[in-house]
């Protein structure tokens, strides 16, 4: 693959194989829950891509790409690009369903407003940053990296370099579904108490329609749905790190 340049033959492959495992393993590291966070350094993320790639690449388990020209070479590379693409974002789409649910959680509580710190790339509300911050924190206190590691090295026996078709086509479909789901789920005891807030409400404004009932009643709604939340929210942590091999199917 490198053989117009002065470096030796095992070198040249051993290069080469790198330079593919790189491709598949840097969507996975920049996507990965706390080890890609946007708060991580990149400087660090790059270190513990690049110190993977090597790691793998003396494995064993993983043979050469077989290429014989730049161009078929070029197509392995774009190969494995997308499949790390596929398999980075059903890991990252574990956190968007928390960040899903806490916005739901949000809106049906009166802290929609509030903002955090852009923990992505655009801000989100309060509920949303500390249920994500609590999952890649729980994630990394399992131990969740170590054996996404353990199962992408695994992965290319059923997926090989450059065998995109041994990809779930319907994998990124049902891992979206799934997580949608579970972060509706997930948020549906403070939707449900919204909604119960608003029928009292309606039915207080009839009863008193010279009270400001909004003014009354936004303040208890707020302090009932954080109060709810603090008792629900190791609960909710719980049902969610149990349904992650349910959406990380890969895992």
């Amino acid at each position: 693959m490198l053989g117009g340049l002065p470096v030796p033959d095992a070198l040249s492959t051993w290069i080469a194989l790198v330079m593919v495992i790189v491709a598949r393993l840097s969507f996975i590291v920049f996507f990965m829950p706390g080890i890609g966070e946007q708060t991580v350094p990149l400087q660090m993320r790059v270190m513990i891509l690049l110190a993977l790639s090597a790691m793998f690449s003396i494995s064993g388990f993983i043979a050469p790409p077989p290429a014989d020209s730049f161009a078929s070479y070029a197509g392995v590379l774009a190969t494995e690009v997308a499949i790390g693409f596929s398999l980075g974002v059903v890991m990252r789409v574990t956190i968007w369903m928390l960040s899903i649910a806490g916005t739901v959680i949000s809106q049906s509580i009166g802290l929609s407003q509030l903002l955090g710190i852009a923990l992505e790339h655009e801000q989100q509300t309060m509920t949303a940053n500390l249920l994500s911050m609590a999952g890649a924190a729980l994630l990394l206190s399992a131990d969740f990296h170590i054996k996404a590691i353990a199962s992408l090295l695994r992965l290319y026996t059923d997926v090989p370099i450059g065998a995109l078709e041994a990809m779930n086509q319907d994998m990124l479909v049902q891992a979206f579904l799934s997580a949608f789901g579970l972060a509706i789920m997930l948020a549906w005891p403070f939707v449900a108490v919204n909604l119960l807030y608003n029928i009292c409400l309606g039915f207080i404004n009839k009863a008193l329609p010279s009270l400001m009932v909004a003014f009354v009643g936004a303040p208890l709604m707020i302090g009932a749905g954080i109060i709810l939340l603090a008792l629900s929210i190791m609960g909710m942590l719980v049902v969610w790190e149990g349904r992650i091999p349910d959406i990380v199917v890969w895992q």
